[in-house]
This record gives structure tokens, sequence and C-alpha cells, in this order.
């Protein structure tokens, strides 16, 4: 199925609106509002047209397709379905394939599809769309619903591009991180994609390393390593400060100077890693809501840490880096991070190191049986 526009004539218009509000049509059945298309991936933009249509509509089935005429397809419909799952849907807002939808077995008559546009170009060929549904399925009602100027090019074939440069920046403008994520492993080849968060003191070098030797399939990439290529950047602008203190007293700042450059970097150690591999990307300070950074790599969390904030200020100050103390209480506790994975739909897994070490090895171990 496909979507399309038509000349509709004001009263007409006016006529399937009130229906469609009133939630049943002329004949006494309630309609049955679809929003069909590839989806390949969904996108901020395909979100927004379903947050307008659920306003309208009692029910919204949002069905995933194959176009026929853009080539093969990164997705499969079910896995289109499964990327859905990585935003925050309305609750009348049902995902379905093609094939469930058609076993429901819905009278062309009772369907009103939505369709979204960008524009002038979008309205030319929604036209001939429209004609094909009607012809070859027997659809004649459409609702449309023009895109908001913020969402103009954010498109399927937008986030595809962003994903075949690596381009995570420009993906977390257009797709939800766990949809990031999975564009990533897919363009790399990736058997999965993690971010790895916690309080410094925690173990979370120490735990990889220990992956590492548990696995060969496992990449381990220390962001804090960008901020030796940062350097000059810094020192040009905070002088000889630590950049944990920076982090703490000036996030804002720091995050104006050094945010294109830290993804830019950070776009360039993913493009360096061998096929088949299950990457681990540190950024300690990645759930704090300053710099939001698991919108760049979030679809998988690991949280390595404790509760123990004590037992932490002692480990930081007796691994010689007293001046991070701070930064053991800026950055979100455990039940913080599983709040932000659940609203963004993301994976969350939790390594507690409040443990001897061979226990927290233990543990790490466990962890890299349950992984691809």
């Amino acid at each position: 199925m496909y979507g399309g526009i038509g000349s509709l004539r004001l009263d007409d218009y006016e006529e399937r609106l009130a229906v469609a509000t009133r939630g049943m049509n002329k004949d006494g059945e309630k309609p049955i509002c679809i929003y069909p298309g590839s989806f390949c991936p969904p996108t901020y933009g395909h979100l927004e047209i379903v947050k307008k249509a659920r306003v309208v509509f009692e029910k919204v089935y949002i069905i995933c397709s194959v176009n026929p005429n853009k080539g093969r397809p990164w997705f499969t419909p079910e896995e289109c379905k499964a990327l859905w799952q990585g935003y925050q849907l309305p609750e009348n807002v049902e995902v379905l394939t093609l094939a469930e939808f058609v076993a429901m077995g819905v009278e062309p008559k009772r369907i009103i599809m939505i369709r979204g546009l960008r524009g002038e170009c979008d309205a030319e060929d929604e036209k001939k769309v429209m004609m094909l549904n009607w012809q070859k399925y027997g659809i004649s009602q459409f609702y449309f619903i023009i895109t908001d100027e913020a969402f103009v090019n954010v498109s399927s074939s937008a986030a595809r591009v962003a994903a075949e440069q690596c381009d995570v920046a420009k993906l977390a403008e257009l797709v939800a991180p766990a949809v990031v994520t999975r564009l990533l492993e897919k363009t790399l080849n990736l058997k999965s994609l993690w971010l790895v968060v916690g309080q410094p003191g925690a173990g979370k070098s120490t735990g990889l390393r220990h992956l590492q030797k548990c696995r060969d399939d496992v990449v381990y990439i220390n962001t804090d390593e960008f901020n030796h290529a940062l350097k000059p950047f810094l020192k040009k602008e905070f002088g000889e400060r630590d950049l944990a203190e920076v982090a703490i007293d000036q996030p804002k700042e720091l995050k104006r100077i050094l945010a294109d450059k830290w993804l830019a970097l950070l776009s360039h150690a993913l493009r360096g890693v061998k096929p088949r591999m299950n990457v681990f990307v540190e950024i300690g300070y990645g759930m704090r809501s300053e710099f939001r950074m698991w919108r760049f790599v979030g679809g998988r969390v690991l949280y390595v840490g404790m509760e123990d904030y004590a037992k932490l200020e002692e480990r930081v100050k007796m691994r010689g880096t007293p001046e991070h103390t701070e930064l053991i209480y800026s950055i979100p506790h455990v039940l913080n991070t599983a709040v932000i994975c659940q609203d963004e739909k993301m994976v969350l897994k939790v390594i507690d190191t409040d443990c001897s070490l061979k226990e927290t090895e233990n543990r790490v171990e466990e962890f890299a049986r349950q992984i691809g």
C-alpha cells in the first residue's frame, strides 16, 4: 500500500475530517486509520506525523511494508517494526507489518490512509501514489499532514547516508538512539555496539580489559584518549585546567567548543573497527543531561558502578586522580540511568562492582556469555 494526494473540495474535506474525528464512517463502521511506509529506518519526521495523527484519530496503525521502487531494502518489514520500538509511541498507536494488517481483513472502504507532505515535490508524487492505491486496493480516503519546517530534511534516505558515512552527529538529529545504534551496527557490520557509563573509580576500564580477555571479538574504545588529540584546543580555551574540572564547572562551554571535534574523533574510531566485533565505547559521563551522549551510541548501555560513593572516593584518590572526586557525584546513579534508558527505549545492562576484584571478574564473564 502507498499513500497519496489529490484535489478535495473544501466541504468534502471537512466532512471527512468530521467523520474521522467522530470515529465513525457514513455506514456506522469505525474507520481504520493507517500510516503505511517502508520506514527504512523510521525517523523523527515519521514520529512527528504519527503524533499529529493520533490527536485526530482514535487509533493509528503504522504499517511497515516494502516499496518495490526503492531497490533492495536495508531492513525487512519485521525489522522496521522492531526499529519503531525505539521510539516513545502514543498508547493509541500500533505497529504492524503489511502481512499482519492484511490478515486483519479490513475492507478498503473503512481505511483512511495518512501521509506526510514535505513540499510541492512530495505533493506531486503523492498524487500518483493515491491513484495507485485507489485503482489497485480500492482505498479512497486520505488524510494529509504537512511536515513542520524542522523536519523537512529528516528522511530515511538521509539517515542511511549518515550511517554509511558513520556521521554520528547527523544520525542523532534524524533517528532515535536505538535506531542510531542499529544503523551503525549494520553499516559497520558489527555484532553489537555499547555505550559504557559509570562513575570514576567504578572499574569500567578494568572490567572492559577483562572482557577482552574473555572474548576475542571485543573492541574497547577509550574516549579519554580523545582528550590528547584535543589538548591544543583545550589549552587555548581553558589553559592548564583539568578537563574533569571544566566538565563540572563549565559543561555548556566545553560542549560548545569541543562537541564537533570530539564526535568526529568518535566517528573515526568507529570506522576503524574490524567487522563482526562487539564494540564498547567508554564515556563515563555519557548519561549526564548536559551532554546526552547516549544519542550517539546509546542503543545499548552498560552501566559499571556501585552505590558506595565513599568507596569510590577512596579509589579515585588511591589511583592519584583526586580532581575526579566531584565527577562521582555529577554522573547519574544507576537508577537515574535506568529511567533515561526506559524513556529512550534503550537496552540497559548493569555490572555492580561493589565487590572483590575476583567477583567483579566473574560478573564480567557472565556478561560476556550474554552478548552476541
